[in-house]
């Protein structure tokens, strides 16, 4: 299993937001803070939606760690999707 890895989700969504519509940004983060789980936890707005990313993020990255099977947290901070998928070629080339 690959994992991409950004060092920032706020910075990632910044980056994302300035690409992608209005209603897009409206939609998402109606959809993780107006819900069961970001009411219970009061998330509210924007910094409620990056504090559940942040926190979804760690639980993935709990979750990796823990599974029985070959894993690779890629460091995907340049945002070089071409190098990343390169990375990955070369990686699954030495497991066939």
């Amino acid at each position: 299993m690959f994992y991409l890895k950004q060092p920032s989700v706020r910075e990632t969504i910044e980056r994302v937001k300035t690409m992608r519509p209005q209603e897009w940004l409206d939609f998402v983060i109606w959809y993780h803070t107006e819900q069961d789980y970001g009411k219970n936890k009061g998330l509210h707005g924007y910094d409620g939606y990056i504090q559940f990313l942040e926190h979804r993020r760690e639980l993935e990255l709990h979750i990796i760690e823990q599974l029985p099977f070959q894993t690779f947290i890629m460091d995907n901070s340049d945002y070089d999707w071409e190098n990343q998928q390169q990375t990955v070629s070369n990686i699954m080339m030495k497991y066939l």
